[in-house]
């Protein structure tokens, strides 16, 4: 097999897509979800891009929930949320196009504009023509002129000259307000850091105008004059954030000297506020939020566009990334063992794979910028071949195979990223049948594997896929380990109990890189037992509830007498201990520390909530959990995209007929969910407030992967 530079191909996996997924193991926790104590810990000293990076990171685990974390993920490369578009959309809707706050209209054109949408024709009104000639800026608190003007600013807009309130008329409004020492306040008064660093960026797009530039530069000194003995103003996050978007915005470089105190300029005070979970505090040693997170993204996405595009946070005329970042999965496979896995935000396959080395603790080489040469201390020429680090995408139930280096693959959201050491003759899993489909207990089954491999074809130069059976490779499953035989065939002749089972795949070869990359799925065992309420079971559920039986991932309610009580609701504890099994997952021991004050010692399920709280599976609101509450629909979907590490767009929320009551935090999981077919509607409606039913939940749990 080539390395990387052959021609593209993508082919159906068949059978083998309903168990990949496997093959990457269970999602990691956001980092916005990490325990207080953790929280609070003090991180190790990163850089901006690896600031940028978490912090985007703590803002997505919990759902994009404002416009400025909208701006602020764009500005830093992160792919547009077309879920939170759809939310503003609904909004303006509702409001009719009319804010009563000039700052609300200012704010969400700068978010629509930053999401890629035309504020001139959103919703089907003209926010732009709604804002000039907004009747609450003149008179009011300094920051409706200057929203105003920056979302004016924030692209190229029809704007007559007989507006109510012109780019001219605003700057006016604004140059007006400043005082004799050079800032600038809200209501008249003292100086103000936030409002002289807010003023001073809208300043930042008119430096044509002399008077606004003589007044961004008074601005400026006062920034630099306000700092306190601790290099920040009255230990606020919060405004050294909004001093580095002003001077960045302004093209006065924040790390300059006139901005620091005893050595600490203002993007280094900044870091000061990062916490271990990548989030940042409002003051020195307090918790990470979400407003200190946002403010501190929009800073550092500004500081790390300083000198390009004038650097002006809010100019939003520029197109978005090329490479936008989405979440993807990655999977390390060495030449004897898996070495890790990991999902992470990228756009390319590279930085896809330093991110997931660096989360599993692995030395990366990349030699020449595009080509990894050894990972964990393996090596390319291993064997004294050709072998070496090689990938390959699945994509929706398809191979691609890349005709291009890793840092020249763009990627696309739920992409599985496959990294792994091999040679020429080194295979990937193209299907794998199972014959019965259902195997029943102790019954003998056979499992047929079939491998692709991409062949170079001089003639037409490209990599043609070529698909054989996979033979001499081992199947593991059940503690038995068989090889396949010249036919991709590997009979279990003693077959298994009942239950559910890891499969491994592996083609390692001592001495030689693998004939096939080692690939891991799930495998079911019935065991055909009938419950005694069978005919309670909607005939819709039957067949599931009889499979998530059999594979051991939910049980009846009384064991004598083989009661499944189809139409009882679960509970919130009960769905958390059936994600635990459905991503192998074993629960917390029962001495683990207590981790909501409402699960206590000794409960049946005291480890399995635990454990899906480590693992970022739940949240929780505050200390309780409530885990004898039943489960609703929406939260169902959360908890399940938490588990799988799903993402969506939202788009397919919007299109139920119900779909403006789905809560804000569940529209992208229920996309997620319901995209995927995990979850489905009746009659046109998601029903995000609904109970969930047992045999609903057996439903849902043999769809997932």
């Amino acid at each position: 097999m080539k390395k990387h530079y052959m021609h593209m191909k993508s082919t159906a996996l068949g059978l083998a897509f309903l168990l990949i997924v496997a093959m990457f193991g269970s999602a990691l926790a956001p980092a916005g979800q990490a325990d207080a104590a953790e929280a609070a810990a003090a991180p190790a000293k990163v850089s901006v891009s690896e600031a940028v990076y978490s912090a985007a990171e703590y803002i997505l685990g919990g759902g994009v929930q404002s416009d400025w974390q909208a701006i602020g993920l764009v500005k830093a490369g992160y792919k547009a949320d077309a879920s939170y578009l759809d939310k503003l959309e609904a909004k303006v809707k509702e409001a009719k196009g009319t804010f009563t706050r000039a700052t609300d209209t200012a704010r969400t054109v700068l978010a629509v504009k930053a999401l890629g949408a035309d504020p001139e024709q959103f919703g089907g009104y003209n926010l732009i023509a709604k804002l000039y000639s907004h009747d609450k800026i003149a008179g009011q608190t300094l920051n409706n002129a200057v929203y105003a003007l920056l979302a004016l600013d924030s692209g190229s807009y029809s704007i007559p000259d007989s507006a109510a309130w012109t780019k001219a008329k605003l700057l006016g409004e604004i140059l007006a307000k400043q005082n004799t020492d050079g800032g600038f306040a809200l209501t008249g008064g003292a100086s103000d850091p936030d409002m002289t660093a807010m003023a001073l960026t809208a300043l930042a797009a008119h430096k044509d105008d002399a008077k606004a530039v003589s007044a961004g530069e008074r601005a400026a000194a006062w920034l630099s004059s306000a700092l306190d003995a601790g290099g920040g103003y009255g230990d606020s996050s919060e405004s050294v954030a909004q001093a580095i978007i002003a001077l960045s915005s302004f093209g006065i470089d924040p790390t300059g000297a006139e901005y620091a105190k005893d050595g600490t300029e203002l993007v280094g005070k900044l870091l000061s506020y990062r916490n271990a979970d990548g989030g940042f505090a409002h003051n020195t040693g307090g918790s990470s939020n979400t407003l200190s997170t946002e403010q501190a993204l929009l800073a550092l996405a500004a500081f790390g566009s300083f000198g390009q595009n004038g650097g002006k946070l809010y100019d939003l005329s520029h197109a978005a990334a090329v490479n936008p970042l989405v979440r993807v999965s990655v999977a390390i496979e060495g030449p004897e063992a898996a070495l890790g896995q990991a999902n992470v935000y990228a756009g390319n396959v590279l930085t896809a794979l330093e991110r997931a080395a660096q989360a599993n603790h692995l030395a990366l080489v990349n030699e020449a910028g595009n080509y990894v040469t050894g990972i964990g201390g393996v090596s390319a020429g291993l064997y004294g071949g050709y072998d070496g680090w090689m990938y390959i995408v699945s994509r929706g139930g398809q191979w691609i195979y890349p005709s291009v280096g890793m840092n020249d693959f763009a990627l696309q959201d739920n992409d599985k990223v496959l990294v792994y050491y091999g040679g020429d003759v080194t295979q990937v899993v193209d299907s794998v049948a199972v014959n019965p489909q259902k195997p029943k207990p102790g019954e003998a089954f056979t499992l047929t594997v079939t491998q692709k491999q991409w062949v170079w074809n001089a003639d037409t130069f490209t990599s043609d896929p070529v698909t054989s059976p996979a033979a001499g490779v081992q199947v593991s499953v059940g503690g038995q380990r068989v090889t396949t035989d010249a036919y991709g065939l590997a009979t279990f002749s003693g077959g298994l109990a009942a239950g559910r089972y890891t499969l491994d795949i592996t083609g390692y070869d001592n001495g030689k890189a693998p004939s096939l990359v080692r690939y891991t799925g799930e495998l079911g065992v019935s065991s055909g037992a009938a419950f005694a309420d069978e005919k309670r079971i909607s005939a819709w559920a039957l067949e599931a509830v009889r499979s998530a039986a059999d594979a051991g991932l939910i049980q009846g309610v009384s064991e004598e007498t083989q009661v499944f009580a189809p139409k009882e609701y679960i509970t919130r504890a009960q769905f958390a201990a059936l994600l635990l099994r459905l991503t192998g997952q074993e629960p917390a021991a029962a001495s683990s520390a207590q981790t909501f004050s409402d699960v206590l010692p000794g409960a049946w399920y005291y480890g399995a909530v635990n454990k899906a709280k480590e693992l970022g599976y739940i949240s929780g609101n505050g200390s309780l959990f409530n885990p004898d509450g039943v489960i609703t629909r929406q939260d169902m979907a959360v908890m399940i995209a938490k588990a799988f590490d799903l993402a969506g767009n939202g788009a397919a929320a919007f299109s139920f007929s119900d779909g403006g009551k789905i809560s804000p935090y569940a529209v992208e999981a229920v996309s997620a969910v319901t995209a995927l077919g995990y979850m489905s509607a009746a009659g046109g409606a998601f029903e995000p407030a609904a109970y969930v039913t047992r045999e609903m939940a057996a439903v849902v749990a043999v769809r997932l992967p």
